[in-house]
């Protein structure tokens, strides 16, 4: 078994599920050297169904994953089994996960508690930080602030437990203004801020593969590509729309989107009624082992990110930089944290997201200007090289272990 971590990381989105925060916890405990150990799920709370390959990936962790079945309630069983069963099926987790924390204080030197999800396992903050010698952490991506929750009106569940924490994490500029905001000016000293970053030994430039190429039936074409769960803010929606008169003039050109998510449906009913379903390619979800190939695939990354009317937005961006580490050039929406990492004309574009026009004009400018180009890509490795997970996962271990900052 491996060792025990003097950081104990709880989070329900880690790897082998997909998506951003999964991202960076993964890579926090990856190049934290055995110092932080991970307590996940093992099954999914969106449906309670086993998340596919957990088993092999922490096998081949080189950090320790302890795995209960659930950290948080299921999503749909309140509606369905009622109050008084969600309560209890609440209480029964908290409890069980209460328990394996108080284990693993009492078996090893643990000096610290993270939470990963702020609505979710607030709770844990309130509850150890009546415990001596353990300081505790919650990291901030930015929507579990912004976006309105029925669970939590006026956010008093987050602001109680944001206020309880040692040290705030967050991941953008954004993000920290986003905190200010809810809690004022008292908690200003205990914000830290850690952008996120991009693992450079697996992103990398590299040929475009000749069998994914036939797949997608992109030989000799220019390729814009997106990488994302294909959520309403994310803009693929305006990106198709933007596309059509680009595809129009340019007909050699094609838009490749990987991943999946409950727009899908929507974002292909627009590419037919824009009449480029022939030259918008969905590819779907790919493996880990392929991600990098499909990103490279393209020449330009798009993802006009956009807040939506319930404050749901884009806290940072990560596949930004993996795309600038790939040696693409990106288009951004300027709303959310998007901008701590895009930064206009250095490594990519930042649009208005609503805007079609503006994207439409960043898209042509991209694909008409080599030079442009060429220049966007070499700041875009830069950017991604500055940005390397092993002094994010330093820094947030020093916060860990006590320092300010």
């Amino acid at each position: 078994m491996k060792p025990l971590g003097r950081v104990l990381l709880v989070t329900n989105n880690f790897p082998p599920i997909r998506g951003g925060s999964a991202v960076v916890y993964e890579n926090l405990a990856r190049y934290a050297h055995g110092a932080v150990s991970v307590i996940a799920p093992s099954l999914n709370y969106t449906d309670g169904l086993p998340t596919i390959g957990w088993r092999e990936h922490d096998r081949r962790a080189p950090y320790r994953v302890i795995r209960r079945h659930l950290l948080r309630t299921m999503i749909d069983r309140p509606a369905a089994r009622g109050r008084l069963w969600f309560l209890a099926a609440d209480l029964w987790i908290r409890l069980q996960l209460a328990i394996t924390l108080l284990w693993l204080i009492l078996r090893g030197k643990v000096v610290a508690i993270c939470i990963g999800e702020l609505l979710a396992s607030g709770w844990v903050v309130d509850l150890f930080r009546h415990i001596p010698g353990i300081r505790l952490l919650v990291y901030v991506h930015g929507e579990e602030i912004t976006t309105d929750d029925p669970y939590d009106p006026g956010h008093r569940r987050r602001r109680r437990a944001l206020l309880a924490a040692d040290r705030i994490v967050v991941v953008s500029r954004f993000t920290l203004q986003a905190v200010r905001d809810l809690l004022g000016t008292a908690v200003h000293d205990k914000i830290s801020l850690i952008e996120n970053g991009v693992d450079t030994a697996r992103f990398q430039p590299l040929a475009k593969r000749a069998d994914l190429l036939a797949l997608y039936r992109l030989e000799g074409c220019f390729v814009f590509v997106s990488v994302c769960r294909l959520l309403e803010k994310k803009g693929i929606d305006q990106t198709i729309r933007a596309f059509a008169g680009l595809a129009a003039a340019q007909p050699a050109c094609r838009y490749l989107i990987v991943g999946t998510g409950p727009y899908e449906t929507a974002l292909r009913a627009i590419a037919e009624e824009s009449g480029v379903a022939a030259q918008v390619v969905f590819a779907g979800q790919v493996t880990d082992d392929d991600l990098v190939a499909h990103y490279c695939l393209g020449d330009v990354f798009v993802m006009p990110n956009r807040r939506l009317a319930n404050g749901d937005t884009e806290g940072f961006g990560l596949v930004f930089l993996e795309a600038n580490a790939c040696g693409l050039p990106v288009i951004a929406g300027r709303d959310g944290g998007s901008t701590d990492a895009v930064q206009h004309g250095v490594n990519g574009l930042v649009v208005d997201g609503a805007e079609v026009a503006q994207i439409a004009q960043a898209m042509a400018a991209l694909h008409d200007d080599v030079a442009l180009r060429a220049r966007l890509r070499e700041g875009g490795l830069v950017v991604a090289a500055e940005a390397d997970w092993r002094g994010k996962a330093e820094a947030f271990l020093r916060l860990c272990d006590g320092a300010s900052a």
